[in-house]
């Protein structure tokens, strides 16, 4: 009888070891991962920043007249910024434009990904132009 109980200890034992092993070892319980939920709050402030960034885009989709010819004379010289630069600010222009009628149409969807912006930089002229402070373009 003595050695029939000394099994059950043993077996009990063994069992609050094996369910007590990987919280006193430190092995980690695999973290399961909630679903995102996305509130009124957060879609509205997205979906709103895509529809402004869309009629920025669409009134100011002009600039890229002056923003190419300038852009591309300090880069590559006077010369291309005179023949080159006004065909690239006609096609950015318009592409511009383009893009903007599209983020303000359909700014209540996720388009492309997570309300990200169609065009890099988002607007014609990114950071404050004025002072010379924009920050460089993060990497796609």
């Amino acid at each position: 009888m003595i050695h029939r109980r000394s099994r059950v200890r043993i077996l009990a034992a063994a069992a609050l070891c094996a369910a007590l092993a990987p919280g006193i070892l430190g092995a980690q319980q695999p973290v399961v991962q909630q679903p995102q939920v996305q509130t009124a709050d957060l879609f509205a402030r997205d979906a709103s920043g895509k529809f402004g960034r869309g009629i920025v885009n669409l009134a100011t989709g002009w600039g890229e007249l002056l923003r190419c010819p300038a852009e591309i004379a300090r880069e590559r010289g006077r010369l291309l910024g005179a023949t080159w630069g006004p065909l690239k600010g006609i096609a950015m222009t318009i592409l511009r434009t383009g893009c903007g009628a599209i983020e303000t149409v359909l700014f209540f969807y996720p388009l492309p990904g997570n309300y990200d912006p169609l065009l890099r930089p988002e607007f014609v002229w990114p950071g404050d132009v004025f002072l010379g402070n924009a920050p460089p373009e993060p990497a796609p």
